[in-house]
């Protein structure tokens, strides 16, 4: 899944949970959810390539014993915020996980790391398609490879639609509230 793709579902969880967040911690809890739905692909900058970019990144144990920590350390420093801090954070990189391993097409996700290395996927993945550099995901001959599964790009692009038609509603609602 691409980058905008992973910043749209963080931006579509946050945008559900909205009416559950007091107002005055919504940003907060937006901008944790798109960041750490992007985040997890910080590991491709590190990578010689496509299919060699899930790290342990990628993998639910270390957000589950990091957002353990951060539940920890942000108790003893801002216990009002805490849940909302881990919340957010753990949905967003959550989210990424989940929609890597239902898009993957070059390498799976590692649900059971690091009692095992095997990687799952929804659809086949094709590891040798995936042997290119991540800043070439764009160019041909892997965006032509990236979009022959149509359910799986039309998945990713109906997520963008929808996180674009929220988006305009949101900030529609934004101007007709400050004009009362």
């Amino acid at each position: 899944m691409f980058v905008i793709s992973h910043a749209a579902h963080g931006y579509l969880a946050s945008a559900a949970l909205h009416n559950r967040i007091v107002n005055n911690d919504y940003k907060l809890f937006l901008w944790l959810c798109i960041f750490f739905s992007v985040f997890p692909d910080i590991d491709g900058v590190f990578s010689t390539t496509v299919a060699g970019h899930h790290s342990i990144l990628h993998t639910p144990m270390f957000w589950i014993v990091l957002c353990g920590l951060i539940y920890v350390i942000s108790q003893k420093f801002n216990p009002a915020k805490s849940h909302l801090i881990t919340l957010g954070i753990f949905l967003g990189a959550t989210l990424h996980i989940i929609t890597d391993w239902i898009t993957a097409r070059t390498v799976g996700i590692q649900w059971l790391y690091p009692f095992s290395g095997q990687n799952f996927y929804v659809y086949s993945i094709y590891p040798e398609q995936g042997q290119i550099p991540v800043f070439e995901m764009i160019t041909d001959p892997y965006w032509s490879f990236y979009m022959e599964n149509k359910v799986l790009f039309g998945f990713e692009i109906g997520l963008n639609f929808l996180a674009l038609i929220f988006l305009i509603k949101n900030s529609n609602l934004l101007k007709m509230k400050g004009s009362l």
